[in-house]
């Protein structure tokens, strides 16, 4: 058994003569032009003379610097002329409203809620120099001693019940009050002058020819003929 084709390489035994082959390199600098020896080809520039640089002075804009500390001038609505009194003129006595002062803790002063004057009217006067006036009251009303004490304990109309007549004398009619009655009748329905129609009664009397309107038959219906 040989090997098979897979296993020759055309590259493993050349048998040819092989064309000429070539590659890319990097492009190569022209060295003609390149000078390196100081000459004319330096700019020097106008303003630079042998007492060295003549030139007029330059500025340059740039942001305004913050200030250190800011002053906050005052404007003319800053200020108020006719509440400055005139100097040398008299004027009344101004007073202010200031905060309250913290009491301390040690300090039970108070409130003016908790005082109270003292009453001037009445009976039970503490104010020294002050009269009290005379004073009644309402008691409850005694049960014994008072000049409608009943010693009989007779009693009242009120403790006595209303007598039945009918118990000892001849009861008088009694009535009730009972559902309503009807008067008995026909209670079927009976027709009224409206319900007749004396105009379509043709039994009796000539009338002319009637006519019925029946339903359109079209023109292209085959009639039906039975035999």
């Amino acid at each position: 058994r040989g090997p098979g084709s897979g296993k020759y390489h055309p590259n493993m035994a050349p048998t040819w003569k092989a064309a000429g082959s070539y590659s890319f390199g990097a492009k190569v600098k022209d060295t003609s032009k390149l000078d390196c020896s100081p000459g004319p080809m330096y700019g020097v520039d106008e303003t630079c003379t042998t007492k060295g640089a003549i030139r007029n002075p330059q500025f340059s804009l740039s942001g305004r610097h913050a200030d250190p500390i800011p002053f906050n001038t005052p404007g003319p609505g800053s200020y108020q002329v006719e509440k400055c009194p005139v100097p040398g003129e008299r004027r009344t006595s101004a007073f202010v409203m200031g905060a309250r002062t913290r009491y301390r803790k040690k300090d039970q002063t108070p409130a003016p809620s908790q005082y109270s004057l003292p009453t001037t009217l009445g009976s039970k006067l503490i104010t020294s120099g002050t009269k009290s006036s005379r004073a009644f009251g309402f008691n409850s009303k005694p049960r014994k001693g008072g000049y409608d004490e009943d010693l009989q304990q007779t009693p009242g109309p009120s403790a006595y019940a209303l007598h039945n007549d009918n118990s000892t004398r001849i009861k008088a009619p009694a009535t009730s009050m009972s559902t309503r009655t009807y008067i008995p009748g026909d209670p079927t329905q009976k027709p009224g002058p409206g319900a007749h129609s004396p105009e379509k009664v043709i039994i009796t009397k000539p009338r002319a020819a009637g006519f019925a309107i029946g339903i359109k038959h079209s023109e292209f219906t085959t009639p039906l003929i039975a035999e």
